[in-house]
């Protein structure tokens, strides 16, 4: 039994120290990708101001480009400084400087020796970007290394080089900056093997030759990879990822000092995961770069359109004679407007409509090449969903204003349809006459696509696809300003399904779903095409009769939807099919005799559902002043609710939180049950919709918020000093007369608990609340450094303005998205994108009512952080949650008890 037990502890640190050396391959993994982002971006922005330059400098004539004064007020017209990272200098045909954007004098200074310069010799070199190795410069002795272009004629000919060179000390500030702790290590490789920028040791690391080593063994036989070796610059043995950059010569280089894994063999096995709180940062940091990407964007066409402001004026300076002028017009206005690398689609056409001209965007963008299109009006290239009324428009406004811009639906020359941003602009000659039409065209399909799955989203329910409570209040709103125009009264029907529970408790949650989209149908069918069908949400409809001409037809409809719900539903397919028996209960008001506004006939017509489930559900009740019966039972249900508090029937159960990237669990949320002494343990939306509107739930979220502290307190003392309980919380508990939550920082205190070890879980209902105690109250909690979680995500409309002024920590996804995982690529988009954007903002996703293996599989793809639900855990008891997380710290000894109750 000892030589077993030995076995097992060296086996198990054995695997620990395994996942150690994985966990440390995985963080340089990720934190290369993060440097390479970095750096490309950078790089980028640079090569735009070459493309610029090199663009402007071409129309130029030979004096000009050889004049110092003439070029270096080209290339300081915009402030080029740059934020000193950089600087343009244009060198001619012989590598002669001409003159720099930093306004210094260097003409006459020889460059032709550099190699930024001798590549661009070589003819196969035009139109690509050159990147040099790392040198000192000549005049400065600053750090450097080069970015350069070569610069053409419109017919080709060489005209000379525009050369940007870099100051590697902004990549040593973000290097830097970036290194968690003195063991990381980056590094800026060229491909030649010479050494840009690295820390540690940047001084003696600049410029040496890297070519011999482990590095460019491994380049060799793969563009990005991981290997283990020791260090050049400080000799420690280090965990190396890289990634060779596409099309450009460098090579980006992290290192990791595994020195830790060593340690970790006599250390408990479950350190191992120490390097997640690094991981998590770095996918941050990525974040926060994608993030600039749609800065850099706007910040480009701004650029262009300073730089093709720049060349007008250009024109007006450089053309002042007439003869040289009218010979040179127009090839001066296209070289001024096809910019050969422009990302949009360029058509240029004469005063009749027809095209001159277009860029190889637009051709990538329409499938035409420019023979094809040449001579061809620009009309002929869209389709016919816009009419002659939309083209009278158009023309209309060129003409009166020289500019149109709008949308229009052009045909691919593959017969597709697709959906442009056009801008038109009517360049004028000087006589005033129109001269050119310039257009500007962008392929927005995509967005469109993106921005109507968005309103859908926001409008509809993902479940059943018909219109959610946002939109139903809408079409409520709307239909009763109908019936005050035309004096014909409407009705508003209010629908519940009986049974449903049962056949989520029997069938299951997807059976469930299943019978809500079928009920969804059978509502549709039952009304007419006037009418309007709603979910409010569980098994709640609502169905609005406008215009009734005839009193019977709200009857008539009432029973209909009656027969349609009791009729047996066939759910599943023919290898696991099931029968579901249900029926409705229904509640009819009537506008305007029964209420003024819209919220009145809701609860009026909640109310006369509620009168028809207790008269025996399987019926329709109309509403009536007197209805009392509802009142009543909810009454009573307060009344037990607060026998309940004082006589302790309150019970706390724990739901795990399991971090998917190892797991563990990490976090639970706690969920409050009542053990009625009738009817038995029941669930919060039997009971906690009573407790908010009698007041209670002031005093029941206090008692579970502090039940929460105190098992989190125990919990963090078995080993776990980071793990958090999260708490939901009602909107009530935030209003003025709400919770005292000081009392909540006060209570966490006297159990010596970080602030941050209970989560507050809201709901979106709370963060659109107007009141300035709820805004006060929940960023008071912030500072604090309590966690917000925002719960149900995705069922309302939070815009994502309310997600960053309140700093939320977590949103979780609602289970109707995860449950559509499985139901094609839809689902998954949509998780897919929430993660996207969560992830983007800082903040990190739970994924709630995970119950299949192919639902996490596709949560874990998608880069979700954290899941609960069935598959891991029904809600537990505290002393069942404190058993699991034993279980997982203890793995050893849970296998010998295993081994010696089996030799037993």
């Amino acid at each position: 039994m000892a030589t077993l037990a030995i076995a097992v502890v060296v086996s198990q640190f054995r695997t620990t120290y395994v996942e150690r050396e994985l966990a440390v391959k995985t963080q340089t993994e990720h934190h290369v990708k993060a440097m390479e982002a970095h750096v490309l971006y950078s790089l980028q922005s640079v090569d735009l101001s070459l493309i610029g330059f090199a663009n402007a400098i071409k129309v130029l004539n030979a004096q000009q480009r050889n004049s110092p004064e003439m070029m270096s007020e080209l290339l300081s017209s915009r402030g080029s400084t740059f934020n000193g990272e950089y600087w343009i200098t244009f060198l001619d045909t012989k590598g002669v400087a001409i003159a720099t954007s930093t306004g210094n004098n260097i003409n006459g200074y020889r460059y032709a020796d550099r190699d930024y310069f001798k590549a661009h010799l070589d003819i196969a070199m035009r139109g690509k970007l050159f990147v040099g190795e790392p040198a000192v410069g000549l005049r400065n002795s600053q750090r450097l290394f080069f970015l350069s272009r070569r610069v053409e004629s419109a017919k080709g000919e060489f005209l000379g080089v525009v050369v940007a060179p870099l100051n590697v000390s902004r990549y040593l500030t973000v290097f830097e900056n970036s290194r968690f702790n003195s063991d990381i290590s980056i590094a800026l490789v060229h491909a030649r093997g010479k050494v840009i920028v690295a820390v540690p040791n940047f001084e003696e690391s600049f410029g040496r030759d890297l070519g011999s080593t482990d590095l460019f063994d491994n380049v060799r036989r793969a563009s990005s990879g991981t290997y283990k070796t020791i260090g050049n610059a400080d000799k420690l043995a280090r965990i190396f990822s890289y990634r060779v950059f596409e099309e450009l010569p460098l090579i980006v280089v992290v290192g990791s000092n595994d020195s830790e894994s060593a340690r970790l063999l006599q250390q408990n096995s479950l350190i191992a995961g120490a390097g997640l709180i690094l991981l998590l940062i770095l996918m941050a940091g990525a974040g926060h770069f994608s993030l600039r990407t749609y800065t850099r964007q706007e910040e480009r066409e701004l650029r262009f359109r300073a730089l093709y402001s720049a060349s007008r004026e250009m024109e007006q300076k450089l053309l002042a004679n007439e003869e040289e002028r009218k010979k040179n017009e127009e090839s001066m206005k296209l070289a001024a407007l096809l910019f050969q690398n422009s990302g949009e689609g360029m058509m240029v056409t004469d005063a009749d409509g027809r095209i001159l001209t277009v860029n190889p965007a637009f051709s990538l963008l329409s499938g035409y090449t420019e023979k094809e299109v040449i001579g061809h009006r620009g009309y002929e290239l869209t389709t016919s969903r816009q009419d002659i009324n939309f083209y009278t428009r158009m023309f209309e406004s060129i003409a009166h204003t020289g500019q149109w811009e709008g949308e229009l639906w052009h045909q691919h020359k593959n017969g597709e349809e697709y959906l442009v941003a056009m801008r038109f602009n009517t360049v004028y000659d000087e006589w005033g006459n129109p001269f050119r039409y310039v257009a500007l065209l962008s392929d927005i399909t995509k967005k469109k696509a993106s921005e109507e799955l968005v309103w859908r989203q926001a409008n509809f329910d993902a479940l059943t696809g018909l219109p959610n409570r946002r939109m139903f209040h809408e079409h409520l709103r709307q239909e009763m300003k109908k019936t005050d125009r035309s004096h014909v009264p409407m009705a508003l029907v209010f629908i519940d399904l009986d049974h449903f529970k049962e056949i989520n408790d029997t069938l299951g949650h997807d059976m469930g779903d299943l019978l809500l989209k079928e009920v969804a149908i059978r509502l549709s069918g039952a009304v007419r095409g006037t009418d309007t069908v709603a979910r409010l949400g569980g098994d709640e409809f609502t169905v609005i009769l406008s215009e009734l001409h005839n009193a019977g037809d709200v009857v008539r409809t009432a029973q209909e939807i009656l027969k349609q719900m009791s009729t047996p539903f066939n759910l599943g397919n023919a290898g696991d099919k099931h029968i579901a028996h249900i029926s409705s209960s229904i509640g009819i008001t009537l506008y305007p005799e029964d209420g003024a506004d819209a919220e009145i006939l809701i609860k009026n017509a909640d109310q006369a559902m509620y009168a028809a489930k207790q008269q025996g559900r399987n019926r329709f009740n109309y509403f009536a002043p007197f209805m009392q019966e509802a009142t009543r039972v909810r009454m009573t249900l307060v009344n037990e609710l607060r026998e309940a508090v004082n006589h302790d029937e309150l019970r706390i159960l724990f739901q795990p939180i399991i971090d998917l990237a190892s797991g563990k669990i990490c976090k639970a949320e706690a969920l409050v049950r009542w053990q009625h002494p009738v009817r038995g343990l029941l669930n919060p939306a039997e009971f906690i919709s009573v407790a908010e509107s009698s007041g209670m739930i002031v005093g029941i979220g206090d008692w579970v918020f502090k039940q929460a502290a105190r098992e989190v307190q125990k919990l963090q003392a078995l080993g776990l000093p980071d793990f958090q309980i999260s708490v939901n919380k009602s909107a009530w508990q935030f209003r003025d007369n709400g919770s005292n939550y000081e009392q909540w920082l006060d209570f966490l205190q006297e159990l010596h608990l970080d602030a941050n070890s209970i989560i507050i879980e809201v709901t979106e209902n709370l963060l659109l609340d107007t009141a300035n105690s709820v805004s006060e109250r929940m960023l008071a909690l912030q500072h604090a450094h309590m966690q917000i979680s925002l719960d149900d995500f995705g069922t309302g409309y939070c815009s994502v303005a309310f997600l960053r002024r309140f700093d939320i920590d977590y949103i979780k996804i609602d289970p109707t998205f995860v449950s559509n995982l499985s139901n094609g690529t839809d689902g998954v988009v949509l998780c897919e994108a929430i993660i996207a954007m969560a992830h983007k903002l800082g903040i990190k996703v739970i994924a709630e009512g995970i119950e299949t293996p192919q639902q996490l599989a596709a949560l874990t793809a998608a880069g979700c952080d954290l899941g609960q639900g069935y598959l891991f855990s029904k809600p537990i008891s505290a002393e069942e949650l404190e058993k699991k997380i034993k279980n997982e710290l203890s793995p050893v000894n849970n296998s010998l008890d295993i081994h010696r109750t089996t030799c037993e």
